[in-house]
Formats: C-alpha cells, sequence, structure tokens
C-alpha cells in the first residue's frame, strides 16, 4: 500500500493528520530537506515496505527545495509537488505556477487558468 506524506510548519500541516497522511512538521529549510530525503528513501530495498506515492510539500519549503526536488522528479515515485497558497498581490504564487505546468505537461494544453 501507497503512503501519503506532507511537509511544511505545524499550522499549515496538522490537519493532514486527520486524512492518516503522515505530517512531517518543520520549521525551517534544512528540517524540510531532511525530511524530505526520510520519505523519499523510506521503503527502498524493502519491497514489503509501504512507499510514498505522493508527498505534498507547503509552498514555502517547495520554493526553497527547488532543486531537491528536481533531482527526485525523474523517479516514477513519489510524486512530490507543492501546497499552493494564494497569491496576496494577484499574481500567480509559486505552487499555481507549479501546479499549471505539471497540469500543461500532462493535457497538453492550459485547462486550468486559460481565459475564455
Amino acid at each position: 500500500m501507497y503512503k501519503i506524506g506532507v511537509i511544511g510548519d505545524r499550522a499549515d500541516v496538522s490537519g493532514f493528520i486527520a486524512l492518516g497522511y503522515s505530517v512531517c512538521d518543520v520549521s525551517n529549510a534544512e528540517e524540510a530537506k531532511n525530511a524530505l530525503k526520510t520519505l523519499v528513501k523510506y521503503g527502498e530495498g524493502d519491497e514489503s515496505a509501504d512507499k510514498y506515492a505522493i508527498i505534498f510539500i507547503t509552498e514555502k519549503y517547495a520554493s526553497l527545495l527547488s532543486e531537491e526536488i528536481a533531482h527526485y522528479s525523474s523517479r516514477p515515485l513519489p510524486a512530490i509537488t507543492s501546497l499552493p497558497e494564494s497569491a496576496a498581490d494577484g499574481g500567480m504564487s509559486f505552487g499555481m505556477r507549479k501546479l499549471k505546468s505539471h497540469v500543461e505537461k500532462a493535457v497538453g494544453t492550459d485547462i486550468l487558468f486559460r481565459d475564455s
């Protein structure tokens, strides 16, 4: 069975515990980097162990760990994506830009943000 992990500040990720997700409460980029590495490596070499299929990282840390995320992106599992936050200035946040990019890659066009 596959697992879902969430990495971020306690206030942002604690609600995911109720959904049964594995939550890594971090308070700085180094802790987030270590948590990401731990979740990615979890279950490697043990075929009977549950592995993480999806790892969500709050936008704050995803933007700081973009190199690490890119390093793992060639792997089929886990899928690592950021949890988008709203952009206060009306522009598109880091997470929303990444989500737009993933959707365009998957379906070949922008189906989320195109103007009608």
